[in-house]
């Protein structure tokens, strides 16, 4: 297709770089594709017809057309939808062009994650405020994972106000009887270790079981894959292991306990059990290593987090095991030094004061 459309890229040498330089697009056309959606880029509107028309010829040598439905020319100015965001030009008073380009969840996204939520809510009816917190959380982590890398920090703080109402409609419904200040009383406070949010959803009667907030999720800028870097390339296995890392620490960082963020760097974002990262699909849990019946304290030194089938194993062997003490022990090691602004403690110490003499000098 890049073919087709005469798109070429060349090395360019450049010492900043990390791998030496970098790939340069010598043609005025950009395209960005995702399995079959995708979008050209031009420079001026006749030539995006002209494009336009080469693709359809293109298509159509491999029986394949082009959707009329989904197909439109736009300025950038105007914006246009792709992937469930939102692209487009604003104006700004930063820049000398006083325009920047922002990447935002699309409105159409926002609404489909509203109606998927009001019909969760539905099935809430009648249910604890344990099994709305274990169904909703994925929904929201899930949700916010996927929009992390683009300017969505605005959008999160509208959808959790918009999550706070809903929650207590169902509160309200649950305990018809009741005050609203009866409902924020009962589910709303503190619940998130590490964070003074008094306005956080929870079930106070069990520990660390309450409703995580998107605004929580930090954001990171996704790092593009290098010109024609397949993962099927066999030279290519170290650069793609590196990325999945990557991106599985990435994934770890936004979907466990946000109050913990210094409990999991401890950790090197691994389960300690069976040392894989915690950024895997599966339910994490906060393990006591000295049991709280044996005298264990909610403190950063006897917490860790498991993947939950690692939880049940080490209970299934014997959490008391001084075995399994000592590995989980042996999984902690010292926080990195480059930490998020959320993972940062204050390690400085406080200065002393010292009493100052008066000074001498002068005197006979």
């Amino acid at each position: 297709m890049e073919e087709a459309l005469g798109i070429q890229y060349r090395w360019k040498k450049d010492s900043r770089k990390k791998n030496g330089g970098t790939w340069a697009n010598l043609s005025n056309r950009s395209l960005v594709r995702y399995a079959d959606d995708f979008v050209i880029l031009t420079e001026s509107k006749e030539d995006a017809e002209i494009a336009k028309t080469i693709i359809e010829e293109w298509l159509s040598e491999k029986g394949l057309a082009l959707s009329e439905e989904k197909t439109k020319i736009r300025h950038l100015r105007e914006g246009f939808d792709f992937l469930g965001w939102n692209f487009r030009k604003y104006k700004t008073t930063s820049r000398k062009t006083g325009l920047v380009t922002l990447i935002k969840p699309s409105e159409k996204n926002i609404k489909k994650f509203k109606e998927g939520l009001k019909e969760l809510f539905k099935s809430f009816k009648g249910s604890p405020a344990a099994r709305v917190i274990r169904d909703l959380n994925p929904r929201i982590r899930g949700w916010g994972n996927y929009h992390q890398g683009v300017a969505a920090k605005e959008t999160f703080s509208e959808l959790d106000s918009y999550v706070w109402w809903k929650l207590m409609s169902w509160g309200k419904k649950t305990h018809p009887k009741k005050s609203s200040e009866w409902v924020v009383e009962r589910y709303f406070g503190c619940s998130c270790p590490g964070r003074k949010d008094k306005w956080v959803f929870g079930d106070k009667r069990k520990e660390h079981l309450y409703v995580e907030k998107l605004s929580w999720i930090p954001i990171q800028r996704h790092t593009l894959v290098a010109h024609k870097n397949s993962p099927d390339d066999p030279q290519l296995k170290e650069y793609w292991e590196k990325r999945i890392a990557k991106n599985e620490e990435t994934t770890a960082m936004g979907r466990y306990s946000r109050g913990r963020d210094k409990l999991a760097a401890w950790q090197n974002y691994k389960c300690p059990w069976c040392e894989q990262s915690l950024g895997k699909m599966e339910e994490l849990h906060v393990h006591h290593i000295q049991p709280k019946h044996l005298g264990g304290k909610d403190t950063y030194d006897n917490l860790i987090y498991l993947h939950e089938m690692c939880h049940q194993s080490i209970h299934a062997l014997g959490a008391t095991n001084p075995d399994i003490q000592a590995k989980l022990k042996d999984g902690r090691t010292k926080p990195p030094r480059k930490r998020t602004k959320s993972q940062k403690v204050q390690t400085r110490k406080p200065r002393k004061e010292v009493a100052k003499t008066p000074s001498t000098k002068g005197i006979g």
